[in-house]
């Protein structure tokens, strides 16, 4: 004879498995410093990139200009005021990154501890049925 509450809860777990869980799980296999970690690096070398793009676009928009103070130019001011730029930036981009990485594994482990709370009842179950 087939158990509801066993029937119904196998149904629930399975279907967070199917929408919910395809994110979720993944995240939660991770210690919380080593997910924000990881992603935390993988947005520094995606803005590095992103920076440097926009500043050649910067650059190559504005060779005329560029060219013709080329012999006037301070290029070490001009690369201090890069480098803080770039800095300004990059900081800017991980505080928001440790933030967004922060509060989406807290949002996983929380839905991921209901399936996990699930998976012992229903492995309880199992074990009251077999004695």
């Amino acid at each position: 004879m087939v158990d509801e509450e066993r029937l119904f809860l196998m149904t629930r777990m399975a279907s967070f498995e199917e929408n919910e869980g395809k994110k979720t799980i993944p995240i939660c296999e991770f210690f919380r410093s080593d997910y924000v970690g990881l992603h935390i690096l993988l947005s520094a070398v995606y803005i590095t990139v992103a920076y440097a793009l926009v500043t050649a676009v910067y650059l190559f928009c504005g060779m005329e200009s560029f060219l013709s103070n080329f012999y006037r130019t301070d290029f070490i001011s001009f690369g201090k005021e890069l480098l803080q730029r770039y800095v300004i930036v990059l900081g800017v981009y991980i505080l928001i990154a440790f933030l967004v990485y922060s509060y989406r594994y807290t949002v996983a482990k929380k839905s991921t501890r209901t399936y996990q709370k699930a998976l012992k009842r229903l492995s309880s179950m199992y074990d009251k049925k077999t004695k």
